[in-house]
């Protein structure tokens, strides 16, 4: 029998604790920040750092669904410095307001002299989280990164070349930079406002809504289309996501002013879809600020001028071109059916079919359950009965059942309710769905 060699044992025990730290997630840091920092420095890395808090839900999926991903760990554990902290805690109070950290979660990439060289808020998979890694690490040995840009805006810089550099270096990390694309127009003569590069950075960043970027892509679209492409659908999309932005921003902070802006600005650049997308924001808005009665007005307007008008055959004829477009690519072997593809083939044979039902009953089911939940005048509620049953004649979901039964039950058809829930309940036990909502509603009506 040979003799047992101890180091060899060690060695080994240490490469298998090395491989199970690699192949089970990110190994996240349990020390002092300065420690962190003096690690950093001597190793040559930027510190990856996890802000959370105990109640934060997607932090605590992040730890589980995305953190221990093998893929993730072996990036950030051979590339970062990784450090986790709870903002409402000890230092983590300090670094989060270092930071201006308001949201959770926030992951951070910092230097070793405590610079943020980016900052990425909300839920990220695994996927997303090494593509940002992949960003970060691709500018670090950037002459001028995006830290000293930021200092020198702050300090006041503001000559044109310099706003040019600082926007397109924003870009990088898909970061807002409508206020900087209005500052840099503005910091312009009028030939340079109109010259190629100037509209494609606009076109490419976004602009605000009541400035001079926007009338500058009013005035010139025509050019700025010639840029690119497919230019006047890149030019539609600019348009359309700067307007979309400020409409929600108007919904979200109930904002009068603002929303009305986006209306008018929404008309002016795309008067061929403006009335639709006015519409269905209004939905949004007026729910939002509570005025039930003109949600009702809108709400009218909107499905039965732009989907109750659409014909059901229609609808299930635009799903079969639809589908039948998709599944194209997989007859042809230009997309893959089986190995990594196949999750995505088989979610698109199951309900391809029905993409557009779907999304029309959607939005008829959003209103049915508004009006249920908020609208006490009879005449009105009695509107939103034909809407549900459409709704069901496109999807049978236990759902519109439900809400459909709701809306009798307040209309005073109690029987009427009874049987409709009653058809929810056995659609989400045959469906396989949870049936207590259900079960809940036919007691409380019996």
């Amino acid at each position: 029998m040979k003799p047992v060699n101890l180091s060899q044992i060690c060695f080994l025990a240490l490469m298998w604790v090395s491989a199970q730290t690699f192949s089970q997630g990110i190994s996240f840091r349990q020390d002092d920040w300065q420690n962190v920092l003096v690690q950093a420095k001597a190793q040559n890395k930027l510190i990856f750092v996890d802000i959370y808090t105990t109640w934060c839900r997607p932090c605590k999926e992040m730890d589980k669904k995305t953190f221990s991903e093998a893929s993730v760990g072996d990036k950030f554990n051979s590339k970062f410095i990784n450090y986790k902290i709870d903002a409402e805690k000890g230092f983590g109070i300090t670094l989060a307001r270092r930071y201006n950290v308001t949201s959770y979660p926030t992951c951070l990439f910092v230097d070793a002299t405590e610079n943020l060289v980016y900052k990425q808020e909300g839920y990220l998979g695994s996927t997303d989280l090494l593509k940002e890694a992949d960003l970060v690490l691709t500018n670090q040995s950037d002459s001028k990164p995006i830290y000293v840009l930021e200092k020198q805006y702050n300090e006041g810089k503001r000559e044109p070349d310099f706003l040019y550099e600082f926007i397109a270096k924003r870009s990088r990390y898909n970061l807002d930079n409508m206020a900087l694309v209005e500052e840099y127009v503005k910091a312009l003569t009028p030939i340079q406002q109109s010259s190629d590069k100037t509209l494609r950075l606009v076109v490419n960043n976004g602009f605000k809504i009541d400035g001079k970027a926007f009338e500058l892509l009013l005035k010139y679209r025509e050019k700025a289309e010639g840029l690119f492409e497919g230019g006047d659908e890149k030019v539609n999309q600019a348009f359309s996501t700067s307007i979309n932005e400020f409409f929600y921003q108007a919904i979200e902070t109930k904002n009068k002013v603002l929303f009305e802006k986006a209306l008018q600005a929404n008309l002016k650049a795309l008067p061929n879809t403006a009335d639709r997308v006015n519409d269905k924001n209004k939905l949004a808005f007026y729910l939002a600020v509570k005025d039930i009665n003109k949600y009702v007005e809108a709400a009218e307007n909107y499905l039965d001028q732009y989907v109750m008008f659409v014909q059901i055959e229609s609808i299930r004829k635009q799903d079969l071109w639809e589908y039948d477009k998709m599944m194209q690519a997989y007859r042809l072997g230009i997309k893959d059916s089986t190995g990594t593809g196949a999750p995505l083939y088989n979610n698109i044979k199951k309900n391809g079919r029905f993409t557009m039902a779907r999304l029309t009953a959607n939005e008829l089911h959003d209103v049915v359950k508004t009006f249920y939940e908020q609208v006490d005048t009879l005449a009105k509620l009695e509107k939103a009965i034909p809407w549900v049953q459409r709704a069901i004649e496109l999807v049978e979901n236990p759902d519109y059942y439900h809400s459909y039964a709701q809306l009798m039950l307040k209309l005073g058809d109690k029987q009427k309710a009874l049987d409709i829930e009653q058809k929810a309940y056995e659609l989400a036990l045959r469906e396989k769905i949870d049936t207590q909502k259900f079960t809940s509603a036919l007691e409380k009506m019996k």
